[in-house]
């Protein structure tokens, strides 16, 4: 008998392939951090550790201690409110600075978009003594309000680029049509571009989220008092000068990542659908 051959070749999607990779790299240091958490402190303090520790005995001892003995929850609560606070704020400075930008020709219209680029090239450490300054005179030091404020303040020029591009990219037809109809130009904003510019707001609320969950310059700088610590703040009070906890360290780690992770898988499809086709009216 003959072998009879099917002519299909085998071929190795090299994309895919490559996004695997990529994707495995990024997701390394949420591995290991769990990895730490989970392993005893003599493998943990290894001069080579193993990759992939098969037959170690796990503890999840860490992740019940952090829970337990220190103040997570309480730093989870105020991390929740100056990210839900400085999301909203910022993306709702945005959408408006955008709009006006993208849809009015104002004099100076390009040195507004240039100063807030440069908004955002200013380091956070230039911002961070003369919020000190301010938030002091006025009352706000040490409040959750002069965090949420000045985080606004440095997410809200890439925001507003972001969302300028995005209105930029909407047909003006959508304006002209609102406004025979009897639309004024807030009414334009708020019934015809927010509905197809949902994927545009997703990316501002979740990069403007994922900024203020992750800020330690601001908390540090303006919370003064222990009991007003965010996560990033617990997380490097446990940075001895002598010893280090890398068990706890790790698991309060791996637990602070989740809101992030949350947050992105609920904006997700707003994030990769387009809402503007076919909404041109004949």
């Amino acid at each position: 008998m003959r072998s009879v051959k099917t002519g299909r070749s085998f071929k190795i999607n090299w994309p895919f392939v490559a996004v695997i990779c990529f994707a495995m790299v990024l997701l390394f240091p949420i591995y290991w951090m769990i990895v730490t958490a989970v392993l005893p402190t003599s493998s943990v303090l290894s001069r080579n550790p193993a990759l992939f520790p098969i037959g170690e005995q796990f503890d999840f001892s860490a992740f019940v201690s952090v829970i337990t003995e220190t103040n997570l929850l309480r730093w989870f609560f105020t991390s929740a409110v100056v990210t839900v606070g400085a999301a909203l704020l910022s993306t709702a400075l945005s959408v408006t600075t955008a709009y006006a930008m993208s849809r009015f020709s104002i004099r100076g219209r390009k040195s507004v978009a240039f100063t807030l680029l440069m908004g955002r090239v200013i380091p956070g450490t230039l911002l961070a003594l003369p919020f000190f300054v301010l938030f002091q005179t006025v009352g706000l030091l040490d409040t959750t309000v002069a965090v949420i404020l000045a985080n606004t303040a440095a997410i809200t020029p890439f925001t507003a680029l972001m969302m300028k591009s995005y209105f930029d990219g909407i047909p003006r037809d959508l304006d002209e049509s609102a406004l025979v109809d009897g639309c004024g130009r807030l009414g334009v904003l708020i019934r015809i571009l927010l509905p197809v510019s949902v994927p545009g707001i997703a990316a501002c609320v979740g990069f403007a989220a994922t900024s203020a969950w992750t800020d330690l310059l601001f908390s540090r700088t303006l919370l003064l008092s222990e009991d007003k610590w965010t996560v990033p703040m617990g997380i490097a009070s446990m940075v001895g000068d002598v010893t280090i906890n890398w068990n706890e360290l790790m698991a309060t780690g791996a637990l602070s990542v989740l809101p992030v992770l949350v947050i992105y898988w609920f904006l997700q499809p707003f994030m990769i659908s387009g809402m503007t086709a076919g909404s041109v009216k004949a």
